[in-house]
């Protein structure tokens, strides 16, 4: 063991200097080298390249283009709601010389019958009359859709006297001459349409003087009306004849109860989206 301690030529020692490529030991003479110690990296860390992160033996995953076919379905989407819009906005409007029957209605009425019919007289003809009701016009029936008909029905006949067109007839004549819109009844039967079937009339303002004269000289009206006493949407009324103290006579085909009393001129023009009165 002395000769061992003597000799200059001293074997190197063999430290532990950590793992370093595998756990390897490092060889020293004498003393350990420290090693640098790596400059200290300041800012923002330096981003690895994709490469780098990818695995041994893998391509490059391809970037996927962004698909077009969603976008289009939403735009084609949106491009229908619009157009079902602009047609149903279209249609609201032409609702303005139009008119449906949707209404609390009766279940039955009966009519004055055909043979009690007479000129100078505005009969009390109902679209709820089972004679007639269950007749198609408009996209459903007269007892649903048919007070425009029922109405222009009951002004023929107290100006002519005639019994040639009942409701019945007369929707038909309506919807074969294409007086009627989307389940509704066009203003135009009123003007154009009577005008057809030999009758004159005009248009007036919603003015009481106005239609008292019109009454007054024997001039049935027939009056367009917004939600209120008559309907809860759209409806058609007739303005018969005036009583001794000025008020109205009113023919309501859908309800025979309307017909049952007198009523305040003014009331019913604050309800009139349009009127027009008739002559022979």
């Amino acid at each position: 063991m002395g000769t061992y301690g003597r000799n200059d030529d001293r074997r190197p020692l063999r430290e532990f200097d950590g793992p370093l490529e595998g756990g390897r030991f490092r060889a020293d003479h004498g003393t350990r080298q420290r090693r640098a110690a790596a400059p200290q990296q300041t800012g923002a860390p330096r981003r690895k390249p994709a490469a780098a992160n990818r695995r041994p033996g893998t391509a490059p995953r391809a970037r996927k283009p962004k698909s077009r076919m969603g976008k289009m379905a939403i735009i084609g989407l949106g491009i229908a709601i619009a157009f079902v819009l602009a047609t149903q906005s279209l249609t609201r409007q032409d609702a303005g010389t139009s008119q449906r029957n949707e209404l609390p209605q009766e279940e039955t009425a009966h009519s004055t019958p055909a043979h009690a019919w007479r000129k100078g007289e505005v009969p009390h003809l109902y679209q709820i009359d089972p004679q007639w009701s269950g007749e198609l016009y408009a996209g459903g029936n007269i007892h649903e859709n048919g007070c425009g008909p029922t109405c222009l029905s009951m002004v023929y006949i107290s100006l002519t006297g005639k019994t040639d067109l009942d409701p019945a007839a007369m929707a038909r004549f309506s919807e074969q001459n294409g007086f009627t819109v989307d389940g509704m009844t066009a203003w135009a039967l009123m003007t154009d349409g009577a005008a057809m079937l030999g009758l004159r009339s005009a248009e007036l303002s919603a003015s009481a003087d106005v239609v008292r004269a019109e009454l007054e000289a024997g001039r049935p009206i027939i009056c367009s009306v917004r939600p209120g006493d008559f309907t809860t949407t759209g409806h058609f009324i007739v303005l018969a004849g005036l009583t001794d103290d000025g008020q109205v006579m009113v023919r309501d085909p859908n309800n025979a109860g309307n017909g049952d009393h007198p009523w305040d001129l003014d009331r019913i023009l604050g309800q009139c989206a349009n009127l027009w009165s008739f002559s022979a």
